[in-house]
């Protein structure tokens, strides 16, 4: 063999070798708490304490509640709960706000942009004006400058399991979810299969999905304006009159999650906030709202699991509060406010 050929050679097998992968860098836990593992029920935890079981649950649109009173968090996964965990919220002077929020944005190793560069590992953005999910330091109270703080396994844990347009449902009170299967509200049949009654008309509806193809999808439901707004991505897509069963009635605030259908193909609501509702008032107050057939065929189209309702009896905006501090925001764009992206 001449040199050259044996120079050849081991050029070509040096390059045939296989290049071993970059180590996947491991966020610094930095002062977060690391978390204990618990099988006590939520309410049971202590702080830095959580529990996981993504098995009770394995598919379906995911919704966290956190609970300020409670300074908890709990993982709903198509209506059953996978996960809790003890939280700490912001302090006075920098309260978290409340609201239905969607996840924006996720940076495993991220870093804040305005605290000195403190690591926010597994940060899971709510607003681009600084407020998210993350892990943190938990003493047993509110403590943050706004973020819900979480230990750090059970961030690493849910940063796993979520997707960005995830719904999150920050609380000013305690929380009681509960589901119920009904074929009300945005559903053409009722339970025996039967077409829905047309109720009487009360205007033209509006449907341009086009102004925001895809993104997830709020529903604000006013009583004060008699009418239904659907959002996709923050972008309203339709609007809609309705009327009530019992005319006479006052639509009181809450929200609910969609959840996969039941056997049967009704829609499935959870009440993640507002007063607690049993099976048979939720079923009452999704009957009670009747909206145009043609609407709800073309509503249909663009409501899947995971979108959020408000039911409120004031007028709705982009901003509807379902009490003078709990906001309800669908999106926010970074490209309108750039400079407000913080945390």
């Amino acid at each position: 063999m001449t040199r050259a050929l044996f120079s050849l050679l081991c050029l070509s097998t040096l390059f045939a070798l296989p290049v071993a992968a970059a180590p996947e860098k491991v966020p610094t836990k930095s002062g977060s708490t690391e978390g204990v593992a618990r099988t006590a029920p939520p309410q049971q935890l202590k702080p830095g304490e959580y529990f996981w079981h993504p098995e009770a649950s394995p598919a379906g649109p995911l919704v966290i509640v956190v609970s300020i009173p409670d300074q908890r968090a709990n993982v709903y996964r198509n209506g059953v709960i996978i996960g809790a965990s003890t939280v700490s919220t912001g302090k006075k002077g920098h309260e978290t706000p409340t609201g239905v929020f969607t996840v924006l944005e996720k940076d495993a190793d991220h870093h804040s942009n305005i605290y000195n560069s403190a690591p926010m590992p597994y940060m899971e953005r709510l607003t681009w004006s600084g407020i998210a999910l993350h892990a943190g330091k938990l003493p047993g109270y509110p403590a943050s400058h706004g973020c819900i703080r979480m230990p750090y396994e059970f961030a690493k844990l849910l940063f796993g399991e979520t997707q960005k347009g995830m719904t999150v449902v920050v609380s000013d009170e305690s929380q009681f979810p509960s589901t119920v299967a009904h074929p009300g509200l945005f559903a053409p049949i009722d339970q025996a299969g039967v077409p829905i009654q047309e109720p009487a008309r009360v205007g033209d509806y509006v449907w341009q999905p086009e102004n925001a193809p895809e993104g997830p999808v709020s529903i604000l439901v006013s009583g004060a304006d008699g009418r239904v707004r659907i959002f996709r991505n923050g972008v309203e897509i339709g609007r809609s009159p309705f009327t009530l069963a019992d005319p006479g009635r006052q639509l009181k605030p809450h929200i609910f999650t969609l959840l996969d259908q039941d056997g049967s193909g009704s829609p499935r609501w959870m009440v993640v906030a507002g007063q607690p509702m049993d099976a048979s008032s939720t079923e009452q107050l999704l009957a009670g709202i009747r909206i145009p057939r043609e609407f709800v065929a073309k509503a249909m189209s663009a409501i899947m699991p995971g979108a959020t309702m408000l039911v409120t009896p004031t007028t709705a905006t982009g901003e509807t509060t379902t009490s003078p501090d709990f906001t309800v925001i669908a999106s926010e764009k970074e490209a309108q406010a750039p400079e407000k992206k913080k945390g």
